[in-house]
């Protein structure tokens, strides 16, 4: 069904204190179907609901933070194949025998089993890992984001996009490695590199991505800022299947970069770092092993938490930073570079460690993703194992005269747990020995914690009452004023253009006819006609801007207005650089066609424009045609349905059938409950006349999960009535009012946006 839109929960000023419960979201993508190899051949098309998760409690506040109230920042960071022995040896060459490394420091201890669900082996890849720890589905090794049926399962970093937080990649290795990719994304084969990447920029957002792996953003042929072939590694060269990914990034917003001077000039809020064609060092085969990065993982994470952190446009942010090198010199049984890597990892966990410090409401975890190498810690000249395969030494001991040497067994992963250490809220429920699919409960259990927004105020048609309905100039003033969502229509012209207006008709008491479009236009005048006859065109010729609407003397009249697209308002929004900004998009219903052939071109092509501008997360989906609905779940199973429903008597309570806006259920079968209703039909949110709701229905609705938002609320008394009931937001022509309510009530008002 459609996925949970947090964002409109009730929360810091909400009186009642209990909005329902958040779902967890669906994740957008469809997995690729094309993988290279998967223990299940040919992937499925049926859904297949993901196994089960173990609940995890609520956690506390541990006194140093700023309590449940507020955002949780979450920072995992990974040190690739990092077990035990790996921990110590970083220890021992660089703190010594009785010094702490900062990873150590951290208060909260656990052990943390790794095994896959493999059919062929419990021996876990990184993809089954991260995928394990990324969504808390245990899966086949290679597979990115996809639980055993080859089903995509929502990632911590796509629920935390849908908290409305930030959020943010890093790494060493290619940043569509394994690691990374099973947060962000939803293939079928690990390998599948570019498509990866490009679902980080159509799918799940990530604000931050810093890494390696330029060679995947570019086709073969282009190298993009890094040569191919290059003299370290003749074999790299861009190999991209999903064009020019850069060029896509930077039109998204992106701020791209490819070295350390660029990377600590940026100033944007969305940005794109490649430092090298593949990893950010050299190992393997016919290569000289070297841990070198351009850009070193302490500057890369500290850019990363500073670009997340300054966004004032999102509720905190999650960040997983992983340091590769660890598993790579792991894998050719290279200690000392192993060694290496692991010091940049800690530092890095230092940098990550004082932020949380600072900020106090940060949780931080710090682990591996399995152990690599089967490597031990051997005193020098260790008689008792005289046919090791490799034993490497001596390594000194930091601090002292002693030394040791290391033992390698394999060349692959093992099937050892890995330590894990934690701080911040929610860092207790990582105590003990446990799967690495909790590290996933934890996250999201302290993510949902503290991200229950505020109180949700939509201006119907951008404040009808105060300027010309759904004009760009009342969209403006309402970003300048300060409102959680824009509220707007949806209707399709001839051409198949999604402009946004309210009526099938032309009004004259609305709109004005200027000219023709064409000169001897036969259809001229247009006024009086239905929008789904005219044109685009046509259509824009019209002064929708040259009377006070009557009913409302408080309108200011935006003079010569047209009539705008639907890519307008999201334009507009990036002109005021309001990404924080939310859109309710109502697809609108022509009399007697509820679920017909208009109806559902309308519904694509508004699915077509959201997604154009990116702008999924942002956006929600409403229509009294419920098949509307129903058909949104089917085309973009990552948009949030509100469910727009008016009297009884229009919903067919108490009457024989199903009331044909319904999509073909009887709300009889419901008992007449237009909350139990639209639960039933796994709609997201609850959007009725408010002349309707009571506390009953609101309590119908938060037990299933939905919140309430009701429509069109102008008068004071009724603000204070619906808001002492329990709403999670109104719908009102009039912001102003709906804000100096909020304010009077103590309530966090939304952020008002300037040019």
């Amino acid at each position: 069904m459609g996925t949970g839109f947090p964002g409109m929960i009730g929360g810091t000023g909400n009186p009642t204190g209990s909005p329902g419960p958040t779902k967890t979201s669906t994740p957008t993508p469809t997995p690729t179907s094309s993988p290279t190899s998967s223990p299940t051949g040919t992937p499925t098309t049926t859904a297949t609901p993901s196994p089960t998760r173990t609940p995890t409690p609520s956690p506390t506040d541990d006194g140093g933070g700023q309590g449940d109230d507020d955002a949780v920042n979450v920072i995992l960071m990974v040190g690739d194949g990092m077990g035990t022995a790996q921990r110590d040896a970083i220890r021992l060459a660089s703190v010594g025998l009785t010094g702490e490394l900062a990873m150590d420091s951290l208060p909260e201890v656990g052990r943390v089993h790794t095994n896959s669900a493999d059919p062929g082996t419990f021996i876990t890849d990184s993809a089954a890992a991260a995928t394990s720890m990324a969504t808390g589905v245990k899966t086949y090794n290679g597979a990115i984001g996809v639980d055993l049926q080859q089903q995509p399962v929502a990632s911590a970093l796509e629920i935390a996009e849908r908290l409305g937080k930030s959020s943010g990649l890093v790494t060493t290795a290619q940043v569509t490695d394994a690691t990374p990719a099973a947060f962000g994304s939803h293939v079928l084969d690990r390998d599948e590199q570019s498509a990866i990447a490009a679902q980080y920029l159509r799918s799940s957002h990530p604000e931050v991505i810093l890494g390696g792996g330029e060679d995947y953003w570019y086709p073969a042929g282009n190298p993009g800022r890094l040569p191919d072939n290059p003299a370290e590694d003749e074999s790299e060269e861009s190999a991209g299947t999903e064009g020019n990914l850069v060029e896509e990034a930077q039109d998204l917003g992106y701020e791209y970069v490819w070295d350390l001077p660029g990377l600590q000039a940026a100033e944007g809020d969305m940005l794109l770092g490649l430092f090298a064609n593949e990893e950010m060092f050299q190992y393997g085969d016919d290569v000289v092993e070297a841990y070198e990065p351009t850009v070193p993982l302490t500057e890369m994470t500290r850019k990363a938490i500073d670009v997340l952190n300054n966004n004032p446009d999102d509720n905190g942010f999650f960040l997983m930073v992983e340091e590769e090198g660890i598993d790579a010199m792991s894998h050719v049984n290279n200690g000392a570079l192993t060694i290496e890597s692991g010091i940049e990892f800690d530092n890095s966990v230092a940098l990550a460690k004082e932020f949380a410090e600072q900020d106090g409401n940060t949780l931080l975890i710090t682990v591996g993703d399995h152990q690599t190498g089967g490597m031990t810690i051997e005193p020098l000249g260790d008689a008792s194992n005289p046919d090791s395969p490799v034993q490497e030494g001596p390594f000194d001991v930091a601090n002292s005269d002693q030394q040791f040497q290391i033992d390698w067994t394999t060349g692959g992963h093992t099937g050892d747990d890995v330590p894990l250490t934690a701080m911040g809220p929610g860092a207790e429920m990582l105590t003990g020995v446990y799967e690495n699919t909790r590290i996933f409960d934890v996250m999201v259990s302290v993510m949902r914690s503290g991200t229950e927004r505020d109180f949700d105020l939509q201006a119907h048609r951008g404040g009808r009452g105060e300027n010309t309905e759904e004009s760009l100039t009342a969209f403006a003033r309402a970003l300048e004023l300060g409102v959680t969502t824009l509220e707007l229509d949806a209707v399709l012209t001839e051409d198949g253009r999604v402009i946004v207006w309210h009526d099938d008709i032309i009004l004259a008491a609305k709109c004005a006819d200027t000219a023709p479009a064409t000169a001897g236009d036969p259809e001229f005048p247009y006024v009086g006609d239905r929008v789904a006859e005219l044109s685009l065109a046509q259509v824009q010729t019209l002064d929708c801007g040259y009377v006070q609407l009557p009913g409302y003397p408080e309108q200011d009249v935006a003079e010569g207005n047209r009539i705008a697209e639907l890519s307008d308002v999201y334009d507009l929004a990036r002109e005021y650089r309001a990404r924080g900004i939310r859109f309710n998009v109502e697809t609108k219903v022509e009399d007697g066609q509820a679920g017909g052939p208009r109806s559902v071109a309308l519904t694509e092509a508004v699915v077509e424009v959201v997604r154009d501008a990116n702008r999924e997360r942002r956006t929600t989906i409403q229509s009294f045609d419920w098949s509307t609905l129903n058909l949104v779940d089917r085309i973009a199973p990552e948009l949030t349905l509100v469910a727009l429903a008016s009297t009884p008597e229009d919903l067919g309570v108490g009457q024989p059938g199903a009331a044909p806006q319904l999509g073909g259920i009887d709300i009889d079968d419901f008992g007449g409950s237009v909350a139990l209703a639209a639960a039933a039909q796994g709609y997201d949110v609850l959007s009725p006349i408010f002349t309707t709701v009571t506390a009953e229905m609101i309590a119908e609705a938060h037990e299933r999960g939905m919140p309430v938002i009701p429509w069109t609320v102008n008068e004071v008394a009724d603000m204070h009535r619906l808001i002492d009931l329990g709403v999670d937001g109104i719908i009102t022509d009039y912001p102003t009012r709906l804000r100096a309510v909020m304010a009077e009530r103590g309530f966090d008002l939304p952020r008002a946006y300037g040019r």
